[in-house]
């Protein structure tokens, strides 16, 4: 009896594996196809009976609007997927597969997408500013390359909001829900486990109702990657750990955003990707700022760079002196190539005096980070020869208040003030010769420094490097006469870099996208002007 007894459980258990390994009565398509890229998500029509249903997919390149919902019986759904571009050369399938909630049984739909890429080829580094991507691709399927670049950028909608990819002002995109994200990809024929890449955009909220929050991430080792290390929490949400926020200002004050980061497994014919992925939704568009040669975009690799040796935690609050051609990106990857990890806090909006950062919410915010071994200030331009000048107090009492914020936060924080360069714009700034303001640039520092003698204050002499640099006849001006130009930020960065850690530049040194030959001339002025003194 015993015997006879454990043979119908036996049996019973067996076929209760069976049931579960029975298939879902579902109606669903075999396959389906899905293109290389679209911002879209794409909509198939399933149905069940009998019990309610799960979706869910095999790959995270692939995935179901609104993530784990439950389908009700009985009736067809029109159920949405979202995919990544396909950024390889190889057609590549996943599974979607419906699980009945309560028998456990299962259906599945074969997916498959043909490839982006007709081949790999080495996209490093990429440096984007100004209206340089194909728009026509980027309006039409949300996907674009910078120009003279393999390398893409991508839109994945898996929210299920209806995106407006948009190329009007720049890189643009409406629309966004949470869960949305710009994907960006270099591809690359092989990097070691152990490199290290920059990551650097410049990101504005071009309406009020835009997506606050967003969060960097990058590929690696079969997943997505935060450094959680540095994320922040949210204060008006403590439950959103983000990365940076993106926020609406009627007078327009960008997000300047850099992250370092590190791949622990190698890559071989594929693509080094990272995302923006956003935290809160949001009908208003966003953009890659693409004007008044900000830096869009750049992804840096340091395949050939020394081991970082130090890490410092520095702060870049300035104008468009500082902006033009992303002076404080420059700095970092200078430093990084040299061996140094610089983790930057960056806030620039043209025009702005001492005065007036200490009015903005995101200067304030920035300084109020804290924690910072350097601080770059740079008061607009003309102030510190109108000081030495007039002896201007306002221009004196801002100084003041914005190092005592700066030291309130970062009590250990080395100040330096840049002083900038002449130009003939506006006739030399109303002084008529490029000798007359550069002695006021100078001498207004210096009086300001002694002012100011408390906050032990360096001044940075970048208009001694643009006086020899027009003396060697560098074009170091941008078209206005006013800016500088790719080779004056060069300058500008060589020079705070050698201030800060007084060695000359070694063989791996970058040059920012600088010709060559010009950047050897152009850091041989910096330490000619800082390691002589």
């Amino acid at each position: 009896m015993k015997r006879f007894i454990f043979c119908i459980v036996a049996l019973v258990v067996m076929m209760g594996n069976q049931a579960v390994a029975a298939e879902l009565v579902a109606k669903v398509p075999k396959s389906v196809e899905i293109s290389s890229q679209s911002a879209t998500p794409y909509t198939i029509k399933v149905s069940c009976k009998g019990e309610a249903f799960y979706i869910s997919a095999s790959e995270q390149w692939l995935g179901v609007v609104g993530g784990d919902v439950m389908f009700s019986a009985k009736r067809s759904h029109n159920v949405k997927i979202w995919a990544e571009p396909n950024l390889t050369t190889d057609y590549r399938s996943a599974l979607l597969e419906l699980k009945g909630v309560k028998s456990g049984k299962v259906k599945q739909i074969a997916i498959t997408q043909p490839p982006h890429l007709k081949s790999i080829v080495d996209g490093f580094p990429v440096r984007m500013m100004g209206s340089r991507y194909d728009a026509e691709s980027w309006e039409a399927s949300g996907i674009c390359s910078p120009k003279g670049s393999s390398a893409m950028i991508a839109m994945v909608g898996a929210s299920g909001n209806l995106l407006t990819t948009t190329s009007e002002k720049g890189v643009a995109v409406a629309g966004v829900g949470a869960g949305d994200y710009l994907l960006f990809a270099v591809p690359v024929a092989k990097a070691e486990a152990g490199e290290q890449f920059d990551f650097m955009c410049t990101m504005t909220a071009m309406e009020e109702d835009a997506p606050k929050y967003w969060i960097f991430e990058y590929w690696d080792a079969g997943r997505w990657n935060s450094l959680q290390s540095e994320l922040r929490c949210a204060e008006d949400n403590s439950a959103i750990r983000y990365s940076f926020y993106n926020k609406y200002f009627r007078s327009a004050h960008n997000t300047s955003f850099a992250q370092s980061f590190t791949i622990s497994e190698p890559i071989e014919n594929g693509c080094v990707k990272v995302r923006l992925r956003a935290l809160t939704g949001g009908n208003g568009k966003v953009k890659l700022t693409d004007n008044s040669k900000y830096v869009s975009l750049q992804l840096i690799r340091y395949n050939s760079a020394p081991k970082v040796a130090d890490t410092k935690r520095m702060l870049f609050i300035g104008n468009s002196f500082t902006y033009f051609y992303g002076t404080p990106f420059m700095f970092k990857e200078i430093a990084r190539s040299q061996g140094h990890q610089v983790d930057a806090v960056i806030s620039v909006k043209g025009g702005q005096e001492f005065s007036e950062h200490l009015q903005l919410e995101r200067s304030r915010e920035a300084i109020m980070q804290g924690g910072f071994d350097y601080a770059f200030l740079q008061d607009t331009s003309p102030n510190a020869a109108k000081y030495a000048d007039t002896q201007n107090r306002s221009i004196l009492k801002a100084s003041r208040a914005i190092n005592e914020l700066t030291r309130k936060y970062s009590p250990n924080c080395k100040i330096v003030y840049e002083q900038t360069w002449a130009c003939p714009y506006d006739d030399y700034r109303g002084y008529g010769s490029y000798e007359r303001l550069d002695s006021l640039l100078q001498r207004g520092s210096q009086m300001l420094a002694s002012e100011l003698a408390e906050f032990d204050i360096v001044i940075s002499p970048i208009g001694e490097g643009f006086k020899i640099g027009r003396a060697q006849n560098l074009t170091l001006l941008h078209t206005d006469n006013r800016h500088q130009s790719r080779e004056g930020a060069y300058l500008k960065a060589c020079i705070n870099y050698l201030l800060i850690y007084k060695q000359p530049f070694t063989t791996t040194v970058s040059d920012c996208g600088v010709k060559r030959k010009t950047a050897a001339v152009i850091r041989k002025i910096a330490e000619q002007v800082v390691l002589s003194e």
